[in-house]
């Protein structure tokens, strides 16, 4: 089901989509200091281009916190709350995108998807656009160690 749903978005625009926060991600890629911006626009076109059965994960959930260095976390946090006034713009006009979808039965699951990427770009920064197979993967792990 993901895969015809993923093709219809890729054809009604999620190739556009896609390649255009790729393009805004090489733009910030050319300034040193906004290399993890760009990182973070280059995962959302990986969402924004086939977002049905991918999940958003926290780099601290996906690899361990213990295997995120503290300064990695800080550097996230306040390059985060750099970009919080922009991504406040970003989730609302993505979340009024996902009400209007879920106006119409058919639109729901277009809603959904809206929905989860006005979420992503809300903090952008250390967030990892992954299959629902490795998601899974990783709590398992995750809920492993924390037993251990």
């Amino acid at each position: 089901m993901s895969s015809i749903a993923n093709i219809i978005w890729f054809i009604f625009g999620g190739l556009i989509l896609g390649v255009s926060w790729y393009i805004i991600g090489a733009i910030f890629y050319i300034t040193i200091i906004g290399i993890p911006i760009g990182r973070a626009c280059f995962e959302f076109g990986k969402l924004s281009m086939l977002p049905f059965g991918r999940e958003i994960i926290r780099e601290t959930e996906l690899r361990g916190s213990e295997n995120v260095s503290g300064i990695k976390k800080l550097f996230h946090l306040i390059v985060n709350i750099l970009w919080f006034p922009i991504g406040i713009i970003f989730t609302l006009v993505y979340f009024a995108l996902g009400v209007l979808s879920f106006i119409t039965i058919i639109g729901i699951p277009v809603g959904i998807v809206y929905v989860r990427m006005g979420q992503f770009l809300l903090f952008p920064i250390g967030a990892r656009v992954v299959t629902k197979k490795q998601a899974y993967a990783s709590a398992a792990a995750n809920e492993m160690r924390k037993r251990y």
